[in-house]
């Protein structure tokens, strides 16, 4: 199978984990690479991976590898990349939370790998990439990402786009997570079991750094919600914040797996009273 054509499309299964904290907390977005071709080897590897990936809402995600030049696809923000990985699935419930999920987790193998990568949706040319994915009616293409080895210098765009959207910068705990009820922010000497996934939880990327995760605990469940941002739920994408939000989960369930914590995410609204434009996602639950 050739690793630079649309055919190398794969659906996802299911996989144990191969990444850890330690790989979120080392992620950076790379938006500027070296004009390096990526050993068969690696992209093996990834192939690979990608035959595996799975989420905990059972919804397949379907991937292609994409080549610049053979398949014609492209990204302005994006210097010295040739190779793509883009991600769709069919329309039905959780898709875009298991789609943030599952691309997430191929995102971090590549970073273990020692691959770049960074999660794109506005600033590519759309048609292209969902022409070269045979894109369905009832299927939505969310995002795609870059791979290859980070340059040694950021490009000066890039350097702009980093600035501009305060990629390093993280809302404090007090604005994010709560105790027992949205009127109560959670003190960080209060997270006991939780910090570690939380924090972790606060590192993930999100479109335009919104960050729109929130999550409220109790002694053995945490509860995740969406806070919604106007503009960013489109026919093209879906609701890209709720990819954020499987984003997140991704990162709180390794965290927490690493931690000893067992536990599982269910769907059962506590009935919560929550703010305004805040949805309920899900309920990670620790096993009794």
């Amino acid at each position: 199978m050739n690793t630079e054509t649309a055919a190398n499309t794969v659906t996802t299964k299911t996989t144990g984990m191969t990444i850890n904290t330690e790989t979120i907390k080392k992620r950076i977005s790379v938006r500027t690479y070296e004009e390096k071709k990526i050993p068969e080897q690696v992209m093996q590897q990834v192939r690979e991976y990608l035959e595996q990936d799975d989420n905990p809402f059972g919804v397949p995600i379907t991937f292609s590898i994409l080549n610049t030049e053979k398949d014609g696809v492209s990204s302005p923000v994006i210097v010295g990349a040739d190779t793509y990985v883009a991600g769709k699935y069919q329309k039905q419930k959780n898709a875009e939370i298991a789609f943030g999920y599952s691309f997430e987790k191929l995102v971090l193998y590549a970073t273990s790998l020692g691959l770049g990568t960074v999660w794109l949706a506005a600033t590519i040319d759309r048609k292209a990439f969902e022409k070269a994915i045979n894109l369905g009616e009832k299927e939505v293409m969310p995002a795609v990402t870059p791979l290859g080895y980070a340059a040694q210098k950021r490009s000066i765009r890039e350097n702009l786009m980093r600035k501009g959207m305060k990629s390093d910068h993280r809302l404090p705990v007090e604005e994010l997570f709560f105790e027992g009820d949205f009127q109560h922010p959670l003190r960080e000497e209060n997270a006991g079991k939780w910090t570690g996934p939380l924090e972790l939880v606060r590192l993930a990327p999100s479109a335009t750094n919104k960050q729109p995760w929130r999550a409220v605990t109790e002694e053995g469940r945490v509860h995740f919600y969406e806070a919604k941002t106007k503009g960013y739920d489109r026919e093209s994408t879906g609701d890209i914040q709720k990819v954020d939000l499987g984003i997140a989960l991704c990162h709180f369930d390794i965290a927490a797996k690493e931690a000893g914590l067992g536990g599982r995410f269910i769907q059962s609204d506590p009935g919560i009273a929550a703010p305004e434009n805040t949805e309920y996602i899900a309920t990670y639950e620790l096993e009794k």
